[in-house]
């Protein structure tokens, strides 16, 4: 078990500068003063598995930050596990909370599951003390529960950031392998309501995922630092002045023959000139990546075959390029899954003829340096003309959000934690099926011929992130469950 320390970032009059922020920010205020109150003497600890990458650990720190500042002791620790047995387990637990796989679990799977965190116990139990509140975050820490309570009188929380609409032979499998484990908890959080399990719900607060608007990720960057990232990054070759060197490890681009090149080593990608289509996730078959290559292949070749050569229309599609952007594999250790994953997408990126190939780049970003990392995420964003989140499921989409932040269009499918977020022609369109490739086509060429809409979807989304989905919003709605737990 590893104690995270916190950098320091940016403070509650930070926040409080941003006119947009301003209002939310002291409406927060006002209302944690009584629950912040009633947590004094007791420590929060929040338990997860990793401390980079995914929505969690992107959370964390800025959560942490703003209660502290408030006077709250709170802490953060990350499971140490080695075991690949236990990843290819908790892939298969997560998959199975979505709805994919094959919903069995077994007995050596209970064993692993509970060795991983049994190895765990002794470095928590050296720090969370009588009185202190307990924050599981997802399945991989879960069995953590009964084991912590045997020895501390200490209220526990599950966080559940992932689920699925609608209860399968799958879902009903996957819980009824976790149900050992919930009897042990005091309280449940999830992100939407249709995803508690029934036997759950009495006990259960909804709190959506939310961004901090000031982060690396989603922070402004202005047009000389955007481009400066770009080229730091690797991914743009020409420059003419810039403050910072290159990063240690820059992005890599997949190539034609399947190896990984320079993003420009194949052909220039010309990015900042072009219009782009961006999808940013982990190599994840959920996330759709084959499905959005399949539907950008085929309106190029629609474009190509039944539009008018002399069109604004034609050459503006002819123009675009498809960017799908996830973790460089050479930084990630415990995703096989993943990198099978980015194999298919790399078959399939072979298959197509030189001419698109040259349309479509698949980059990996560094994960060595969380900032850089976080900076490259939001340059690209901010870049790009359109933002699409594929997902077959998702829990939340926090990609979707913070591309709304940013101003940006967002194509989105119909997965619950998306379609939560986006008003579909309001603020993004949703395209309910995401294997429906034909559909998906035809909505993205309409999405990059109607430049007008793009810029109203837009605005529009910034004011409903604003309204709904900033760590304020979040984090009165967690004060309000940890001073429930003391209170009992």
């Amino acid at each position: 078990m590893q104690k995270i320390n916190v950098k320091s970032g940016a403070k509650i009059d930070d926040y409080k500068a941003y006119g947009s922020l301003n209002s939310s920010v002291l409406d927060f205020i006002e209302k944690a003063t009584q629950p912040i109150a009633s947590l004094n003497g007791s420590t929060i600890w929040m338990i997860n598995s990793t401390a980079i990458g995914g929505g969690v650990a992107e959370m964390l720190p800025s959560q942490m930050r703003i209660l502290r500042e408030l006077g709250v002791s709170i802490e953060w620790l990350v499971l140490d596990a080695n075991d690949p047995n236990f990843f290819d387990l908790t892939k298969r637990i997560h998959n199975a909370i979505h709805g994919s796989g094959d919903g069995k679990f077994t007995e050596t799977d209970r064993e692993v599951f509970e060795a991983t965190n049994t190895a765990n116990l002794s470095d928590a139990l050296e720090l969370i003390k009588d009185g202190d509140i307990v924050v599981v975050h997802d399945p991989q820490p879960m069995p953590l529960a009964a084991m912590i309570k045997k020895q501390r009188n200490v209220a526990i929380v599950w966080r559940c950031h992932i689920g699925l609409e609608e209860d399968t032979a799958i879902t009903d499998a996957v819980w009824n392998f976790l149900s050992p484990y919930t009897d042990d908890y005091d309280h449940f959080v999830f992100s939407l309501p249709s995803y508690v399990p029934k036997s759950l719900k009495e006990k259960t607060s909804i709190i959506p995922p939310a961004i901090d608007p000031l982060s690396h990720k989603n922070r402004a960057l202005q047009l000389h630092k955007n481009v400066g990232i770009l080229y730091q990054s690797g991914i743009l070759d020409d420059h003419k002045a810039i403050l910072y060197n290159r990063y240690n490890h820059l992005v890599r681009r997949v190539m034609p023959d399947g190896s990984f090149g320079s993003p420009n080593q194949h052909n220039s990608l010309h990015l900042i000139y072009r219009t782009f289509v961006t999808e940013i996730s982990r190599w994840d078959r959920l996330k759709g990546f084959k499905e959005l290559m399949q539907a950008f292949i085929k309106m190029k070749k629609d474009n190509r075959e039944h539009g008018d050569p002399e069109s604004l229309e034609y050459k503006r599609i002819k123009m675009t390029l498809l960017v799908l952007a996830g973790p460089d594999p050479a930084f990630v250790s415990d995703d096989p899954e993943g990198e099978a994953v980015l194999k298919e997408l790399t078959a399939q990126y072979q298959s197509v003829d030189p001419e698109m190939q040259n349309d479509i780049a698949i980059l990996l970003m560094p994960l060595d340096n969380p900032k850089e990392n976080a900076l490259i995420v939001n340059a690209l964003q901010r870049s790009s003309t359109i933002i699409v989140q594929n997902s077959i499921q998702e829990g939340f989409g926090l990609t979707a959000t913070e591309a709304m932040w940013k101003r940006k269009p967002v194509l989105v499918s119909g997965a619950a934690g998306l379609k939560f977020q986006v008003e579909h022609d309001k603020n993004g369109k949703i395209n309910e099926d995401p294997t429906d490739i034909g559909k998906l086509a035809e909505t993205l060429a309409y999405m990059l011929n109607h430049p007008k809409e793009r810029d109203k979807w837009g605005f529009n989304g910034q004011l409903r992130v604003i309204q709904n989905f900033t760590l304020f919003s979040q984090l009165i709605s967690w004060l309000e469950v940890l001073s429930a737990q003391k209170s009992t």
